[in-house]
C-alpha cells in the first residue's frame, strides 16, 4: 500500500473512481477497490429531513457526537478530538445498494453524471461523503486521486479541484483520465483504449501517456442502452417486467406460460425509483442471456446456438434463442437498433456508429506512424464489454476492416480487472514513487487556485 508522511505520520493515498453507473473507492497500492456501489443517490419525498448522510454497517458505532456546528466530532486514541469532514449533518441521503432498492414511499433517485460529466454537483458530493464513510478515513488526511472522463471540460475540472481542497481540505490531489488509467492498467503507455460502461461508449488514443483529444470517439450506446433494446426486444415479445419490489408472492409456472404472482401494494413510487427497478431486473436478464455474435450476424448459423432460459421477478420463465444476439447486435450493427417510442425524435443519433467504426475513426484521426502503435494495443475496459462474445467481435471486425495493420486486443480476463480498469490504473499511477512529484498540493492550491489545472495532463 502506498504511503506518504503528512503531520509526521504515515497515510495512505485514496483513489477514487466515480462512474456513471458505479463508484469504486479503495486504496492505492491495492488490486481492487474496498467499496462498490451504484452511483444513484436516493432522495426522500420531504426533500430530506436533517440527519446524518452516513451509511454505516449495521450494529456498528461510529463513535461521533454532533458538535455545535453539525460536523461530527471524533475522539482518537490519545483522547483528542477531531473532525470528519465526511460525516457533517445536512439532509439526508440514501447512497449504497441496500439503501437505494430498498423502497420508500416518494423516494426519488438521481445520478449526478451525464456522459460522464458532474451535472448535480450537490448530488455528487454526496457519493464523496459515501466514500469516506465507506474508507473510515478523514479526507483532510489522505492524498487523493480521481479519475475523469477524458473529454472532461476545464469548467468541471476546476470544480472538481476546488471540491477536494475547499470542501475536504484534501492535502494533495490530481486528475487523471480514465482512458490513460485504463491503459495502465493494462501495462501500456500507448493504447487505443475503448471503454463502454453504463453511459458511453468510447474509443480514446492514449500515446506515452497522454490523451490525443482531438481523436477522442464517442457516443451514448453503451450497457445502458443495451438494457434498453433488451426491454424493447422483450415487449414485442409481449413479455413486461416486473420488478422485484412489486411481488409479494409468485408461484412456478411452465415455461411460456402467464405468470401467476400477487402485487404488492407500493403507493406513491417515485418514477425514478420504479425505473431503476425495472433496469435492475432487465441488467440480469442481459448478463445472463445476451451474447455477441463473434463474427458478422448470420441468423440461420446464430439459430443454431443453444439457448438461454431465464426467470423474471414475477416468475414467468421462457427461453431465449436468437434473441440473445438481436439484441446485442446493434452495437455493431446499428440497423439492428430498436427505436424506443418513447424517446423524442430530435434527441435521437442521426447516424449511429459501431463499436468498429469508432475504434476506426478514432485511430485514423492520429498521425499514421502513431497508427501501426495503437492497432496491436486496443485495450476493451467497462463492464459492458463482458458480455460474451464482444473481444471475439471487436478482433474479427478489425481484422476485416484493417487488414494491412498487425491487430490485437488486451481484453483482460477477469472480470474484476475489466470492470475496475480505470480504478486499478489509479491505484498503481499512485503507487510509483516518481509520481510524489505530480500530486497537486493544498499549498499550490492556495497560491494559484483553480488555475493549477493548468498543470494536468
Amino acid at each position: 500500500m502506498t504511503t506518504a508522511t503528512y503531520g509526521g505520520d504515515e497515510v495512505s493515498a485514496l483513489v477514487f473512481d466515480i462512474g456513471s453507473s458505479t463508484s469504486k473507492v479503495g486504496y492505492a497500492g491495492e488490486d481492487t477497490p474496498k467499496a462498490v456501489y451504484p452511483s444513484w443517490v436516493g432522495i426522500p419525498g420531504d426533500g430530506g429531513v436533517e440527519a446524518m448522510d452516513v451509511d454505516e454497517p449495521a450494529g456498528e458505532d461510529s463513535g461521533g457526537l454532533i458538535g455545535e456546528n453539525g460536523d461530527v466530532e471524533m475522539t482518537d486514541a490519545n483522547g483528542e478530538t477531531r473532525k470528519t469532514v465526511s460525516k457533517r449533518r445536512k439532509p439526508k441521503r440514501y447512497v449504497g445498494e441496500t439503501e437505494i432498492y430498498c423502497w420508500r414511499e416518494n423516494m426519488e433517485l438521481k445520478n449526478p453524471l451525464k456522459e460522464g460529466v458532474v451535472e448535480d454537483w450537490d448530488v455528487y458530493e454526496t457519493l464523496w461523503d459515501h466514500a469516506f464513510s465507506r474508507l473510515r478515513v478523514e479526507s483532510s488526511e489522505h492524498p487523493l486521486l480521481l479519475s475523469e472522463p477524458s473529454w472532461n471540460p476545464r469548467e468541471s475540472r476546476e470544480k472538481l479541484i476546488e471540491l477536494a481542497f475547499e470542501k475536504y481540505d484534501v492535502p494533495c490531489f490530481y486528475l487523471a483520465r480514465s482512458a490513460v488509467l485504463s491503459a495502465f492498467a493494462a501495462g501500456r503507455s500507448t493504447a487505443l483504449v475503448l471503454d463502454s460502461g453504463g453511459s458511453m461508449t468510447s474509443a480514446v488514443p492514449v500515446v506515452d501517456g497522454f490523451v490525443l483529444k482531438k481523436a477522442i470517439q464517442k457516443q451514448p450506446f453503451a450497457g445502458n442502452f443495451i438494457s434498453n433494446q433488451a426491454q424493447l426486444y422483450l415487449k414485442e415479445m409481449g413479455i413486461t417486467v416486473t420488478p422485484q419490489y412489486l411481488v409479494s408472492k409468485k408461484s412456478a409456472v411452465d415455461a411460456g406460460q402467464p405468470a401467476r404472482y400477487d402485487l404488492r401494494d407500493r403507493p406513491n413510487t417515485a418514477p425514478s425509483y420504479h425505473n431503476l427497478a425495472v433496469e435492475r431486473a432487465i441488467d440480469e436478464f442481459k448478463e445472463t442471456v445476451c451474447h455477441v455474435s463473434e463474427f458478422q450476424f448470420d441468423e440461420k448459423t446464430l439459430s443454431q446456438r443453444p439457448v438461454k432460459n431465464f426467470e423474471f421477478p414475477d416468475g414467468y420463465n421462457n427461453s431465449f434463442g436468437i434473441e440473445r444476439f438481436k439484441i446485442t447486435e446493434s452495437l455493431f450493427t446499428p440497423k439492428f437498433m430498436l427505436q424506443d417510442p418513447k424517446q423524442p425524435s430530435d434527441t435521437a443519433i442521426p447516424q449511429p456508429l459501431s463499436v468498429t467504426q469508432l475504434i476506426q475513426n478514432s485511430i485514423n484521426s492520429c498521425d499514421p506512424d502513431l497508427r501501426t502503435q495503437l492497432y496491436p494495443n486496443v485495450v476493451l475496459t467497462g463492464a459492458n464489454t463482458l458480455l460474451p462474445g464482444f473481444a471475439d467481435r471487436v478482433h474479427y471486425e478489425l481484422l476485416s476492416s484493417a487488414p494491412g495493420f498487425k491487430t490485437k486486443i488486451q481484453a483482460a480476463g477477469q472480470t474484476s480487472e475489466r470492470r475496475f480498469s480505470p480504478w486499478i490504473g489509479g491505484s498503481i499511477l499512485a503507487s510509483l514513487g516518481t509520481f510524489h512529484q505530480l500530486w497537486i498540493s493544498k499549498q499550490e492550491y492556495a497560491e494559484c487556485g483553480v488555475n493549477v489545472e493548468n498543470r494536468l495532463h
